[in-house]
């Protein structure tokens, strides 16, 4: 819990995010304005919150070529950043990181966010962070990510049946599918209680 966070009723300064959850089709992502003094621990919660991860998984964030951590739960070949201020990168217009959840045997990131500074607001008086916008609701799985593309679907659904799968098990198979055939069901109100509950942000 980060309780100063939550102090931003008189104006502060801040970042509108545009965070994308790569290599899903169509894009699952979110919108949230975040406070310039939030430290990268304190991104790493909003991140995790935003998309309903477990915080279960090593992460790392990417800044300018450099990888850093952000809590205990970090990749080990991360430099220690949990401290380190989002107004100390000096983020400029439009400019990304990125943030790494979940590696394989090769430390190849299973889910990869886009983080873009779309503005920098001065004396922002809503209570933050607090999610804007967004579109989806992925899932966490047992080993790798499960990525929806439609090739992807349609080659691992051509296997099942050259395999000779049964309907009941073509069926079983499709029902993971319904988080992303439902992508546009996401709920604002739904992410910033999230928010409220684990940062104390905006309702």
């Amino acid at each position: 819990m980060f309780g100063d966070m939550s102090q931003s009723h008189q104006p502060v300064d801040a970042y509108q995010l545009r965070i994308v959850l790569r290599r899903t089709s169509p894009h699952l992502w979110r919108r949230v304005v975040v406070r310039s003094d939030s430290t990268l621990g304190h991104l790493h919660q909003i991140v995790q919150a935003l998309f309903g991860w477990a915080d279960s998984r090593p992460h790392r964030f990417v800044v300018r070529g450099r990888s850093l951590r952000a809590s205990a739960t970090a990749a080990a070949s991360s430099w220690p950043a949990p401290e380190v201020l989002l107004s100390e990168f000096k983020l400029q217009a439009e400019e990304m990181f990125f943030y790494h959840y979940d590696f394989d045997g090769v430390n190849f990131p299973a889910w990869r966010h886009e983080i873009r500074n779309e503005a920098a607001l001065v004396a922002y008086r809503e209570r933050l962070p607090h999610c804007i916008g967004g579109v989806g609701s992925p899932r966490e799985v047992i080993n790798l990510v499960e990525l929806f593309t439609p090739q992807f679907e349609q080659r691992h659904l051509t296997e099942l049946v050259d395999r000779g799968a049964s309907d009941a098990q073509l069926a079983q198979y499709m029902g993971h599918l319904r988080p992303w055939l439902t992508a546009e069901r996401f709920n604002r109100k739904s992410a910033n209680r999230h928010l409220q509950a684990s940062l104390g942000g905006a309702e």
